[in-house]
């Protein structure tokens, strides 16, 4: 109730909320276990599993504090941004997942880096800052 209430009547703590929400409604725990699936030692995994859960928790708090039912309740020409643009932006995830995935198994098998996977990884990370609109 205190939280909800500094939302409320404290335009600095809203702000810093609504920021918050902006990142959590970008992040996709899917495709970080995508990520996690293709290129991180079975060992380490649980630690995504656990970062995972953690995000989940974090915006159920976050949703508690603003009293919102959804992330960005307050703020929805981003949320129809986010909604649009991710159909577009994961895939090139995917395709960032695999392009890691083949210049990691090359670099453990000693050969030489490829110039065009390399490029191609490259192009994703542009793309995918550009289409989250964070810097690389």
């Amino acid at each position: 109730a205190a939280l909800r209430d500094m939302y409320r009547r404290w335009p600095f703590f809203q702000a810093l909320l609504d920021l918050m929400a902006m990142v959590l409604a970008k992040a996709d725990g899917r495709i970080a276990a995508e990520y996690d699936r293709a290129l991180v030692r079975p060992d380490l995994q649980p630690l995504g599993a656990d970062l995972r859960r953690r995000l989940d928790l974090a915006r159920e708090r976050l949703l508690a504090a603003t009293g919102h039912s959804d992330l960005l309740e307050g703020n929805r020409v981003l949320r129809r941004s986010i909604a649009v643009r991710n159909p577009y932006v994961d895939p090139i995830n995917l395709l960032q997942v695999e392009l890691l995935r083949r210049l990691r198994a090359a670099s453990a098998s000693g050969q030489a880096p490829d110039h065009v996977l390399w490029t191609a990884f490259v192009v994703t990370v542009n793309g995918i800052a550009a289409g989250m609109r964070n810097t690389g």
